[in-house]
């Protein structure tokens, strides 16, 4: 499929403008609509899919899904057969939350997001319809920051007197009795759970799901203390303890979302902080604190990292595209920048009278058209013929006419990284601005609080 279909081509009045993505069973397509003038998402399943299923079976699956009408989930505007091709057709999101940093940033958008996929399935599963494949890729944010759940391509009304199906589903968001062939309603209330835990935690845990889970310490942290007792029971192996379908779910969810809100409007929150404290068995400082401790006193000003990661709690600076401590490139800075505007691409802060982003240069905007103000903190000046725009320590592009920044930049007392020549810390796993792996990076989990770095 991929050899025909190529951007810029035509599908009937749809012309494919970016694909989104691509797996076993469909590519997914940005186009453009040139009949209505409007962008929308297009699903064209893969021909080997057609061929194993036949077109009655798949018509089946699409009427199923076109049926369910609720504003938490992505509606179907139109299911053909186009030019050879069956093509389903839905609204455009902004970005499927597995591409969404700012939910596993902010815990109230994280909140927000799965309240809304915990309707709309709710509504699925009241209407005899599993989902069976839910995971951040399959959820979509739209404008507002309003979620969706989405690709019910793999789902079939479940049958009246057992309530269970078999086969599909994606590893690792998968429940266990799913992957036995025994698929039920609360199979989609664990993979949503599953979702709804590592959103907060920042990791995505496995099997055998036994508590504490991989990043238990940074859930209880993050997640707001209501809806933890919801989430753990809708991870519960034991399915006599888990919720029966999304219904119950939802209800348990939207209590505690209730609660969390109102603590926020009566600023309860302070003191359910220090009751936690209170009742918390007091800890010595574990080595990664004392090693970020370290690192933010001797360089965190001069390397501006007064930010914490999203995955590690790290500290980075709004200026890397890597954490240096585990890695990850999908922080975002949209609800923390000191500036008066946010990249659509990157997440990271710009001025107004900018025209492209310093960071990616890839962000879709345009400058209102002012002369960029000079500044003291400007340490360069573009070289390019008839620019001279101010250049700030660590832009990597010249936010007036995108020209890529050249020299490397230095920090005294700091050596160049071995591959782009910026500056790098010794106790970095990861180069912050390329992302090259530091083997020769001691591992702070074996540091010892007598080690502590003076």
């Amino acid at each position: 499929m991929s050899g025909k279909l190529r951007r810029g081509s035509r599908i009937g009045k749809y012309r494919l403008e970016q694909k989104l993505g691509e797996g076993g069973s469909a590519v997914v397509w940005k186009a453009r609509d040139t009949i209505e003038g409007r962008r929308v998402a297009l699903k064209i399943l893969q021909p080997a899919v057609v061929s194993q299923h036949g077109r009655e079976a798949i018509e089946v699956e699409a009427r199923l899904a076109a049926q369910l009408d609720h504003p938490r989930i992505a509606s179907i505007r139109n299911a053909d057969w186009i030019d050879g091709h069956f093509v389903i057709v839905t609204d455009l999101a902004l970005a499927s939350l597995d591409r969404y940093p700012r939910a596993r940033r902010s815990p109230m958008t994280a909140l927000r997001i799965v309240g809304d996929v915990a309707e709309g399935l709710a509504y699925a599963h009241d209407q005899g319809l599993l989902h069976r494949d839910i995971k951040p890729a399959n959820i979509f944010v739209y404008e507002g920051g309003r979620a969706r759940l989405g690709d019910f391509g793999t789902a079939r009304l479940a049958p009246a007197t057992t309530r269970l199906l078999t086969e599909v589903g994606t590893f690792g968001y998968m429940a266990p009795e799913q992957a036995y062939g025994r698929t039920r309603f609360a199979s989609d209330v664990f993979s949503l759970a599953l979702t709804a835990y590592e959103l907060f935690a920042g990791v995505l845990p496995g099997w055998p799901f036994e508590w504490p889970l991989e990043g238990a310490a940074r859930f209880a942290r993050r997640c707001p203390a209501p809806l933890q007792p919801v989430i753990r029971k809708g991870l519960e192996l034991d399915l006599r303890r888990r919720f029966t379908d999304a219904i119950q779910f939802h209800e348990a969810f939207a209590k505690a979302a209730a609660r969390v809100h109102a603590d926020a409007a009566r600023g309860s929150e302070r003191a359910a902080t220090r009751r936690r404290r209170r009742l918390a068995p007091a800890l010595p400082p574990d080595p990664f604190s004392l090693e970020m401790g370290w690192f933010r006193r001797r360089y965190g000003k001069v390397l501006e990292a007064v930010y914490d990661c999203h995955a590690c709690d790290g500290p980075i600076a709004e200026s890397m595209s890597h954490c240096p401590w585990c890695g990850t490139t999908r922080n975002s800075f949209a609800e923390v920048t000191r500036f008066p505007l946010v990249c659509p691409d990157c997440e990271r802060g710009v001025r107004p009278e900018w025209s492209a982003c310093p960071t990616c240069s890839r962000g879709r905007f345009e400058s209102n058209g002012r002369k960029i103000p000079g500044a003291a903190t400007a340490e360069r000046t573009c070289r390019k013929p008839g620019c001279g725009a101010p250049i700030h320590r660590f832009m990597r592009y010249c936010p007036a006419c995108k020209t890529k920044i050249d020299r490397p930049w230095r920090v005294e007392g700091l050596p160049p990284c071995a591959r782009c020549r910026w500056p790098f810390v010794s106790r970095w796993r990861f180069c912050a601005w390329c992302g090259r792996k530091n083997t020769r990076a001691m591992d702070v989990t074996a540091v010892r609080r007598s080690e502590r770095p003076r």
